[in-house]
């Protein structure tokens, strides 16, 4: 009789543990990626009278006779499947569509796990968690360890940019013909043209060398082909903000690009080029290629970039926007590395990628910016059940998470990065009212067990008397 008793109360255990469970999961309904938990029961163990016995001859066999006494709470189970997306236009909140965490250093050098990407900004352009955690990058993408270099938004950088000395080689014109020529934009290079001037004279052929731009005036023309020696007079080159602006110093109708060992058209741009009247000149986009990034000496300065936005791309890569229209990014050579990138705000590109970019002069001073910086360290984590929850929605890597990838994002298996949203909780409210009127029956079922109990011991005490 008293053993009803202690397995009542066994159940009236369960039954409270899982209210509390149920509890928690409807306080965190709103909580940003919040996932969550189940309680899981087993039966205790058992009061064995007799395992059973075989069948003879003359009998049957007999079946085990056990009482059991009672239930515990096995586990409590978190379900870590992703939830829906909700939009908050809010450049700084990061979600993962698919599997996969954020990684984040606190102030203790403690590396955790969070998918609540409710970010910000620090003075120092540090992307942070709520509760001041900073959000770690990495170069590569995958690794088997991790990186504990922080995201970080260069607010302000100094760009000095050069104006290239060669074009790239490896192209030619196409006979693209330019009309009505009073100048253009050109960069050193080696090229044969077609001049058709004004006066009525024979069209010319030249093969022309802009040489070394550094230098403020340079003659145009290294070798008169089919063409009079005084032709010479009708080009100059002179450097003009920066770049090369190629004129006639004699009124020419049109220029004809025949052929060359230059893609100075397709670089520049030049066929579709409109007139710029202010230059009296056909106007390129800009060609400086090469650049050194570096830290800020004067605000004031042209070369200054003052931050203006920044955004995340589903591969956790980050573009930083300037004032002025420049951006600075990352991007991914063919073999995986991964080099600068910065467009200043007319449009050129101008990489560090040496190894696959003829004009790759871009130099970063490391002292200021490295290329873990700027993409996202994502986590795949071989069994998310065995993370251990630390509050804060943060997860430490449990003894039985199994081998955790350092991966980039919308990679190996990982999900990619929405920016302007936030995951929701995975909080079934509709199934956590279920489990909370199971959790009361279970307690009340187990009351009324605890009750008929005492009354059949308080009948007994009274038998005698």
């Amino acid at each position: 009789m008293t053993q009803a008793l202690f397995t009542a109360m066994t159940g009236l255990n369960a039954g409270t543990e899982q209210l509390t469970v149920v509890s928690d999961n409807v306080a965190n309904m709103n909580t940003t990626a919040y996932k969550t938990s189940r309680v899981d029961f087993q039966d205790v163990w058992y009061k064995t009278s007799t395992t059973g016995t075989n069948s003879t001859v003359n009998s049957g066999g007999t079946n085990p006779y056990q009482i059991g006494v009672g239930v515990k709470c096995s586990a409590i189970t978190k379900d870590f499947s992703a939830s829906s997306i909700n939009t908050t236009g809010r450049t700084e909140d990061m979600a993962i569509q698919g599997d996969g965490w954020f990684t984040v250093i606190n102030s203790d050098g403690a590396v955790m796990l969070t998918r609540d990407g409710n970010f910000t900004l620090d003075e120092k352009g540090y992307i942070c968690t709520a509760n001041g955690c900073k959000v770690l990058g990495m170069d590569v993408n995958v690794s088997n360890i991790r990186s504990d270099i922080p995201l970080r938004v260069p607010t302000q950088i100094k760009v000095t940019q050069y104006p290239t000395k060669t074009v790239a080689n490896g192209g030619n014109f196409d006979k693209t013909k330019i009309t009505d020529l009073n100048g253009c934009q050109l960069t050193g290079g080696t090229f044969k043209v077609h001049i058709d001037p004004a006066d009525g004279s024979d069209i010319k052929t030249l093969e022309i060398d802009l040489g070394d731009v550094t230098k403020k005036t340079v003659e145009g023309i290294i070798a008169d082909i089919n063409a009079a020696p005084d032709v010479a007079t009708y080009f100059k080159a002179e450097i003009i903000d920066g770049a090369i602006s190629f004129k006639p110093t004699a009124a020419s109708k049109s220029l004809e690009f025949e052929s060359g060992t230059s893609n100075f058209v397709s670089a520049t741009n030049l066929a579709s080029m409109p007139f710029n009247n202010d230059l009296g000149a056909y106007v390129t986009k800009e060609i400086n290629t090469s650049a050194e990034i570096g830290q800020v000496d004067d605000v004031t300065s042209d070369s200054t970039k003052i931050y203006d936005s920044f955004s995340i791309g589903k591969d956790g890569l980050m573009t930083v926007t300037y004032s002025d229209g420049s951006t600075l990014t990352v991007s991914s050579a063919e073999d995986g590395s991964k080099f600068f990138t910065y467009q200043n705000a007319n449009g050129v590109i101008i990489n560090a990628d040496t190894q696959n970019s003829k004009n790759g002069a871009l130099q970063v001073d490391p002292n200021i910016l490295v290329k873990a910086n700027m993409q996202c360290q994502m986590a795949k984590v071989a069994n998310n059940a065995g993370l251990v929850a630390v509050g804060g929605n943060m997860y430490n890597i449990g003894v039985n998470c199994g081998d955790v990838l350092y991966s980039a994002a919308n990679v190996n298996g990982v999900g990619e990065v929405a920016t302007g949203a936030l995951e929701s909780s995975n909080v079934d409210l509709a199934q956590q009212f279920s489990n909370m009127i199971l959790a009361q029956r279970l307690v009340q079922a187990n009351s009324q067990v605890f009750s008929s109990a005492n009354s059949m011991l308080e009948t007994l005490v009274y038998l005698g008397q």
